[in-house]
């Protein structure tokens, strides 16, 4: 669910609260790209629980784990670039990895 929460503050926060909020690694992305990374945030989650939910193709749920792994990522080199915080991003990558091997075994 923290990708539901901080998608929907991206979509809904302009860049100064964000930033003020303790997300420095976006500091370096303008106003249409933090939208759009919400949006992928917010999709992300949804196809993480939707389909395990409905039991309708939860295979996607395993997708949608490796997405947003992905995501975590670009998050953690971004993080690393600005010399920023990576444990958040290592401890939901491991999150999303073991949810990815739970539902793709």
């Amino acid at each position: 669910m923290i990708f539901i929460f901080v998608g929907i503050n991206k979509l809904t926060l302009p860049k100064t609260k964000l930033l003020d909020k303790g997300m420095k690694g976006l500091i370096n992305l303008d106003e249409k790209q933090i939208k759009f990374a919400g949006l992928l945030e917010i999709s992300g989650a949804i196809g993480l629980v939707l389909p395990t939910l409905t039991n309708i193709y939860p295979v996607l749920s395993g997708i949608a784990a490796i997405c947003l792994g992905l995501t975590m990522l670009v998050a953690l080199y971004i993080n690393l670039k600005l010399r920023l915080s990576i444990i958040p991003n290592i401890v939901i990558l491991v999150i999303c990895i073991l949810i990815a091997y739970w539902e793709l075994k």
